[in-house]
């Protein structure tokens, strides 16, 4: 039996060798501090800018999706100032933790090309060697790990300092380099949780190349360190949690080695309410049961049939119960023991095919439930309704509601497919959302459209109040009148105001005379207005020019302002004719809804094809542990019958057995 992997509440560790040729334990230490987590926990201080406050609102909102949209629209409206290059290192952070690797890799790349900061440059290298890591390039993650200034790194950001360390501890146990390996648990702080999961790790790769002596002592040495963890820390949960899976793994390794005693010492240190609680009783009652010590494995084996058995490999705990009392001398209690135990699996199996033949994806999702804290007990999951508490790389915070999940809920592939289903259910509201926007664009088109009929109304109205065509009859003839009177020279047109009172006045003057008696005093009247009159003539011939230059200013500024308003008139006729901006504006809201068609039939094909996915994985691990009960009930039907055949003899044929397999006979 070897030293099983699982997933988790706290933390996963992953078995044997992976593709990078190393065994990882990736736990909520290394997801929270994926992806943009490092990025946004070393953010500046105060936000300079609108839109990047509402980027880093989504985030810690954990809507990765969303945060990187906001992004975007920030970057198309122009970028986002006050931050330098941290915009950037933002983005492939989050590209990073959405698990968009290779995007995320182009903007490190893009970001070693330019001209940026050096502490930006710095971290760029160690974001690319994470991607490297992840993608599971040791030798490209090992050179651009390589290219980070550590001193740098240190000082401007001490958590990705820690992390960079836990990465080049990871690539030299990759290696073999344990010299390499010992100076970087050197330089990581010792009670850091970066420390202890590369010890663990380096226990597992003792464990790998067949050195249990030195796994032991690496196991022992962190339960040790882990032992009385401060209640106060925001990591207390999760080093209880790594504490207990390192005792797991210290005690499935003592049991290996036929060291029951030391493996039971391990094993009865894990909480009862631990999530290693299940594995570390039926190891212990394995244990105790290669001790010949059937009181205590009995004890711990009812202990697990009174919980719900959720993964299938705790099925073999009814049988492995009749099997203890059995060992017991119990050969009548065995009896009926493995006779439940038959029953169990029988319902079992009907169930199982009950599952498999009405599986659909709301069968699938009844079996699962929100994990988080914020959500009630007893809420169903609804993929489509609610957003969903999730890790940074998108995997669900769900739990199982029935046992034939919770293997499944376990494995990357179904975590996965679940995870791409939920966020196609997020993007098909959000195509909603977008459609119903649309629908309020022809309701703004729609009131446009009355308004603009209102307001030409009014226009009309005052164009006619105007009597514009009026007006320009008028210019017309004031411009036949004055190139009339210049080429005609009319003094008397272009007189003055002042002149023309004059003029009446000396017209009077002479009308006044021509009645009155021809005598001497008379003649000297009339003789002083002729004089009176050759001045004004004079005058008026003199005062000309400067005349007619008045009068000519006067209509350039007039026909100015009846250019300016015909030119205006004409652009209101037109607008009134045409309506360009309406039209554009309809056109292009045409278009994206088109746009949007197209994009939701995609993606309901694309949905369609996540739901089979799902529908498949969970038929498949349906499959398997059909297989795995029929396997069961089988033995647990052929010791019933041994054991009924066994008493029968004992009893020299005379007992009459109620056995389901030979209808009530012995």
């Amino acid at each position: 039996m070897g030293v099983t992997s699982t997933v988790g509440m706290m933390f996963r560790a992953l078995e044997g060798i992976s593709r990078t040729g190393l065994s990882l334990l990736c736990g909520a230490a290394i997801t929270a501090a994926s992806g943009a987590a490092g990025a946004a926990e070393s953010a500046p201080e105060r936000v300079r800018d609108l839109d990047y406050g509402a980027v880093f609102y989504e985030y810690y909102q954990g809507n990765a999706f969303e945060a990187l949209t906001r992004l975007a629209v920030a970057e198309e409206r122009g970028g986002i100032e006050g931050h330098g290059d941290y915009p950037q290192l933002v983005r492939g952070g989050l590209m990073l933790s959405y698990g968009m690797t290779r995007e995320a890799k182009a903007v490190f790349e893009q970001l070693l090309k330019d001209n940026v900061s050096g502490s930006t440059r710095n971290q760029a290298w160690f974001y690319l060697g994470k991607v490297f890591y992840l993608e599971g390039d040791s030798q490209l993650a090992q050179e651009a790990l390589g290219r980070v200034d550590a001193q740098l790194l240190k000082d401007d950001e001490p958590d990705l300092f820690h992390e960079w360390l836990y990465l080049k501890g990871q690539l030299a146990l990759a290696t073999g380099d344990r010299v390499g390996m010992q100076e970087i648990l050197a330089d990581l702080p010792a009670d850091g949780l970066w420390h202890a999961y590369l010890t663990y790790n380096l226990a597992v790769r003792h464990l790998s190349s067949g050195q249990s002596g030195k796994a032991i002592d690496e196991f022992s040495g962190l339960v040790g360190k882990l032992r009385f963890p401060d209640e106060d820390q925001e990591d207390f949960s999760e080093r209880v949690a790594l504490r207990e899976r390192a005792l797991l793994s210290l005690g499935q390794l003592h049991f290996q080695q036929g060291n029951y005693g030391e493996a039971r010492r391990s094993l009865s240190q894990i909480s009862l309410d631990s999530v290693f609680s299940d594995q570390a009783l039926f190891h212990l009652a394995v244990a105790a049961s290669s001790e010949k010590d059937h009181g205590i494995t009995l004890q711990a084996l009812n202990i697990l049939q009174e919980r719900p058995l959720f993964t299938p490999w705790l099925q073999q705990v009814p049988y492995a119960r009749a099997f203890v009392i059995e060992e017991l001398g119990e050969k009548r209690q065995a009896l009926e023991a493995y006779r439940q135990a038959g029953e169990h699996y029988e319902a079992l199996l009907a169930s199982l095919a009950l599952q498999r033949s009405e599986l659909t994806e709301q069968q699938i999702l009844a079996a699962l439930r929100p994990g988080g804290p914020q959500d009630p007990a007893g809420s169903l999951l609804e993929l489509g309704a609610a957003d969903i508490a999730s890790d940074p790389y998108g995997r669900l915070a769900v739990e199982p509601s029935a046992f034939s999940l919770a293997n499944l809920l376990a494995t990357e592939a179904f975590q996965l497919a679940l995870r791409d289903l939920y966020e196609l259910y997020r993007l098909s509201r959000s195509l909603d959302v977008w459609q119903g926007q649309m629908e309020s664009f022809d309701v703004m088109l729609a009131t446009r459209e009355r308004q603009r009929r209102e307001r030409i109304a009014e226009t009309r109205a005052a164009l006619a109040e105007q009597q514009a065509d009026q007006w320009l009859v008028r210019q017309k003839k004031y411009n036949e009148r004055i190139e009339q009177a210049l080429a005609e020279e009319d003094h008397a047109f272009f007189m003055t105001a002042e002149q023309m009172e004059l003029l009446a006045t000396i017209e009077a003057v002479e009308a006044r005379l021509l009645i009155l008696p021809d005598d001497e005093r008379m003649a000297g009247y009339r003789q002083k207005i002729r004089r009176i009159r050759a001045y004004f003539d004079w005058w008026l011939a003199e005062e000309y020019p400067v005349n007619r230059w008045e009068a000519q200013k006067q209509l350039r500024g007039l026909n100015q302002a009846m250019e300016e308003f015909t030119r205006r008139k004409a652009d209101i006729e037109q607008e009134m004719a045409e309506d360009d901006r309406t039209e554009a504006l309809a056109q292009r809201v045409d278009g994206n809804r088109q746009r949007l068609e197209t994009l939701a039939a995609g993606l309901d094909e694309v949905v369609a094809e996540a739901r089979r996915a799902l529908v498949q994985h969970v038929d498949a691990e349906l499959e398997n542990q059909q297989n795995q009960v029929r396997s069961y009930l089988r033995e647990a039907r052929l010791a019933q019958a041994r054991l009924s055949d066994e008493i029968f003899r004992n009893a020299g044929g005379s007992a009459q057995l109620n056995s389901p397999d030979t209808g009530g006979q012995p």
